[in-house]
């Protein structure tokens, strides 16, 4: 449980917890696939998994997020650029350099990684669709990693939600 875990520690660490407290959601992951037409940290979660089924135990992460195949995260993505259609709702709703890699059932909400050149690039932030994203919540997908593990482990609250296990899946209060 340190800071300067790596991407790889950290979803071990997720994935060892899912394991022994939350298999249903373990299950849900989909296997590996190789991506390396992505910024490097996507392209890492990617070589873990390409995303979670779309199933409530499949939605593990925070804010009712599952994590989105590669194909799942490119075609939310295209729907949400299609939406912008002007540099003040790019500004203010959706980027077009932001990538999302988990979301919830229907879309309407997300977790992104910002690709955009600046002190932003590789951050974590989060999208809902009635009020627009808010970027840089973590400084990077492994922080983002890093921080939910912790949380799971320790059974404490990340992004204003308490982990829970509902059955033998992994759900947030």
């Amino acid at each position: 449980m340190t800071k300067k875990d790596s991407f790889g520690e950290a979803w071990t660490r997720l994935t060892e917890w899912l394991a022994v407290m939350a298999p249903e959601s373990l299950a849900a992951v989909r296997p590996a696939v190789a991506r390396e037409d992505l910024p490097p940290e996507l392209s890492e979660l990617y070589a873990h998994c390409d995303g979670a089924l779309p199933t409530e135990a499949g939605r593990f992460l925070v804010s009712g997020c599952g994590l989105l195949g590669r194909d799942e995260a490119l075609a939310l993505r295209a729907r949400l650029v299609s939406l912008v259609d002007g540099p003040d709702v790019e500004a203010d709703w959706w980027r077009l350099d932001w990538v999302p890699w988990a979301a919830n059932h229907d879309g309407a909400s997300c977790l992104f990684v910002d690709t955009g050149p600046g002190p932003g690039r590789g951050s974590v932030g989060y999208f809902f669709k009635e009020t627009g994203g808010e970027a840089q919540l973590w400084p990077s997908l492994t922080a983002f990693l890093v921080a939910l593990v912790d949380a799971v482990e320790a059974g404490t609250p990340f992004f204003g939600e308490t982990p829970v296990v509902h059955g033998e899946g992994l759900g947030w209060d």
